[in-house]
């Protein structure tokens, strides 16, 4: 009987649930966007990346070569790059300064350039010249770099004028400009 007792027992006392359903009250929707809402907003932000990036792309960069030659009538440049401030561009001309030697010749050398260049001889002249000495390149000498330069005096003969007698005199002193073909 104490058994059936237990059984009663158990069978009136209330069964524990085994799970339970509980029912969250309704959301608030005022803060919620819809699928279309969100699509739009999505479409707006690529949007707004691309023209980002587009904006960005427009945005030169420090060139990392050197600056281009100078060129007759120059031309316009494609490419999207600036130059930098510490930059230097490369010289089209070359300059020197010879003197000359016992024969009145001297030999002046520069770095290289792409063709042979045309020259430019200027002495120096002093106070004391009496006759302004000339200078030219002599000819097959010139290269890219470099050329050999003879100076010639004009004398006089008893005040009678000048003749075409010339000497070439030692010491003068000469500027030469190589300048690229034009």
């Amino acid at each position: 009987m104490i058994r059936a007792a237990i059984l009663a027992a158990l069978l009136a006392a209330p069964v524990p649930a085994l799970a339970q359903v509980v029912i969250a009250p309704p959301a608030s929707t005022a803060n919620t966007a819809t699928k279309s809402e969100v699509q739009a907003a999505q479409a707006a932000a690529e949007s707004a990346a691309a023209a980002a990036a587009a904006a960005q792309a427009a945005i030169p960069v420090p060139a990392s070569s050197v600056p281009g030659m100078e060129m007759v009538g120059g031309a316009a440049g494609s490419t999207n790059t600036y130059r930098r401030g510490d930059a230097v561009q490369p010289r089209i001309s070359r300059t020197v300064t010879g003197t000359t030697g016992s024969a009145g010749t001297a030999a002046v050398t520069w770095p290289a350039m792409a063709a042979v260049p045309k020259l430019v001889v200027t002495p120096y002249v002093t106070a004391a010249e009496t006759q302004v000495p000339t200078c030219y390149p002599v000819t097959g000498t010139v290269t890219t770099t470099g050329a050999t330069i003879k100076c010639f005096r004009t004398q006089t003969l008893l005040g009678l004028g000048l003749i075409p007698f010339t000497v070439a005199p030692a010491g003068v002193q000469f500027d030469v400009l190589a300048l690229p073909g034009s």
